[in-house]
């Protein structure tokens, strides 16, 4: 036999020790045969057979022939090539069975499965998919119980103000007919209250649905969610106020700058006037100093508001219009108190439009007809600024009541303005026509407003250019808005207010021309 000792792995300060047993019939010592200089010696356990081999007395043991030992030594090569035909028909099986399954097969070949876990995975991968269950959540929501208010107020365009998924849920739900005493009653439940009829305990049901109260007697309990009702219906009322706001006239917002403001406190404008002509500069290079002045106008914000209250009797009668109609009316309302005053001081303009001011045209030629416009264009045309220059802004606004509205239409309109006087020459050609942008106004004639007339009109400047006219909003909030609250203790019901901060004030007078048209 042999044993042989292979150095990879080792270095110079390997080394291994020998322990040969010899037995004989008088006993023997083991012996150590080093194999290469060490300080230390590391024992070999001998194979089984070998043990068993060195078990056997002398007289007993075989000794096993060369020829038998190389016999029982399996061939490498042998073995290499029986791997290599396992592993092809491996693949083969597995290509197989994996037909149409490209990402099983890769990952079979490469994690070494066997036919019988492809044969299973091909299996479970060929299973009719079941169809998918689309369940959708309609929990009540603060957004699916406004969607809900705006469906069933009719607004006309609740797409434009609500979340598709809200719409959806609130539409499956209540199908557009949502109740004031219902829209109570799930906040009340969603904020844990146990009463299932609202006139069961109508002031259980109102302290849960304004998130207020303890648990106990069927009030508010811990719960999982809360519903805000005052935030929704204030959203809801504020939708609707603003649909009445923008369906009410708003020519004065074509007519006027509009501003912010910080607060209510009295605001001045500056309007830097004065000589910055250019002068041709002498020989010795000097450029000569101009002069600045300044024009002021000021203004003012201040608020406007009205307050309606939602009876216990309103509740009771079910009526969810009072959370639609209502705050829609108060828009209106804010849309009105914004016209009158606008218009009122607009009309109070006894010391605006005056001679002095060269913007006031009187007499029967002022009449609103070609002849009476192209007057009145020449007077604008004819303003000059402080140091006596034209002011070189030309008028691109016609302001007219609505009895002269049609007139008014065919002057910037028409391609020709034919007279059939008797022995009057007349043209073909219309010289103001799309010269001025029409705006029209209700409020000029309106009898509630002191100074209206049927036949006066204007020419104005573009407000970005120079403005007759100046509206200003606190903070810049342009729409008025609604707030609801539970009411005081000495009224049953809940409460609505709205409010808007605004103030307007006449500008500069050379910014219009007024034809008194009589």
């Amino acid at each position: 036999g042999e044993i042989s000792f292979v150095d990879l792995g080792a270095d110079g300060n390997t080394s291994a020790a020998i322990t040969a047993i010899n037995p004989t019939a008088s006993g023997a010592s083991p012996m150590t045969v080093p194999a290469a200089p060490a300080a230390a010696a590391a024992p070999i356990t001998p194979s089984e057979p070998a043990v068993q081999a060195a078990a056997l007395p002398a007289a007993t043991a075989p000794a096993p022939a060369p020829a038998a030992i190389q016999a029982a030594a399996p061939d490498p090569v042998v073995q290499m090539r029986a791997a290599a035909a396992a592993e092809t028909e491996r693949i083969t099986a597995v290509r197989t069975l994996a037909t149409g399954h490209p990402t099983i097969e890769a990952k079979a070949i490469k994690e070494g499965w066997d036919a019988q876990r492809t044969e299973l995975e091909v299996l479970r991968a060929n299973r009719p998919t079941a169809p998918a269950v689309h369940i959708h959540d309609h929990e009540i929501t603060g957004a699916v119980l406004e969607a809900a208010c705006i469906q069933a107020g009719r607004h006309d365009a609740p797409e434009k103000l609500c979340d598709p998924k809200a719409l959806e849920a609130a539409s499956q739900r209540f199908r557009g007919r949502l109740s004031l005493q219902r829209l109570i009653l799930e906040a009340a439940w969603a904020n844990g209250c146990t009463v299932r009829a609202f006139k069961d305990d109508p002031r259980a049901v109102l302290t849960a649905a304004w998130g207020e109260g303890g648990a106990g007697n069927g009030q508010v309990r811990a719960g999982l969610s809360h519903i805000d009702l005052p935030g929704i219906l204030s959203n809801v009322a504020n939708k609707f106020l603003l649909n009445g706001f923008h369906s009410t006239e708003a020519t004065w917002r074509n007519i006027c700058r509009i501003a912010p403001v910080g607060d209510f406190k009295q605001v001045t404008r500056y309007r830097l006037v004065g000589n910055m002509t250019y002068e041709r500069v002498a020989p010795g290079g000097e450029i000569k100093h101009g002069s600045l002045g300044e024009e002021r106008f000021t203004n003012q914000a201040a608020t406007y508001g009205k307050m309606v209250s939602i009876s216990r009797e309103d509740i009771i009668n079910d009526d969810l219009g009072v959370i639609t109609s209502v705050p829609q009316e108060l828009g209106r309302g804010a849309a009105q108190s914004l016209n009158d005053l606008f218009w009122t001081v607009f009309l109070d303009h006894a010391a605006f439009f005056t001679a002095g001011n060269k913007n006031l045209l009187l007499g029967v030629d002022t009449a609103l007809t070609i002849d009476g416009l192209s007057k009145a264009e020449v007077q604008f045309n004819e303003q000059v600024d402080g140091t006596g220059r034209p002011l070189g802004i030309a008028p691109a606004i016609l302001l007219v009541p609505t009895a002269l509205t049609a007139i008014g239409s065919a002057l910037i309109k028409a391609t020709e303005i034919r007279e059939t006087t008797v022995n009057a020459k007349y043209p073909v050609f219309n010289p103001h026509q799309g010269k001025f942008r029409l705006e029209t106004s209700r409020f000029l004639n309106s009898p509630k407003i002191h100074g209206g007339s049927p036949k006066a009109w204007y020419l104005l400047a573009d407000p970005a250019d120079i403005a007759a006219i100046e509206v200003v909003f606190l903070n810049g909030q342009e729409a008025p808005v609604i707030e609801t609250a539970d009411a005081d203790f000495s009224t049953l019901g809940i409460q609505l207010r709205g409010y808007h901060d605004f103030g307007c004030a006449k500008q500069d007078p050379r910014a219009a021309v007024k034809a008194k048209g009589e």
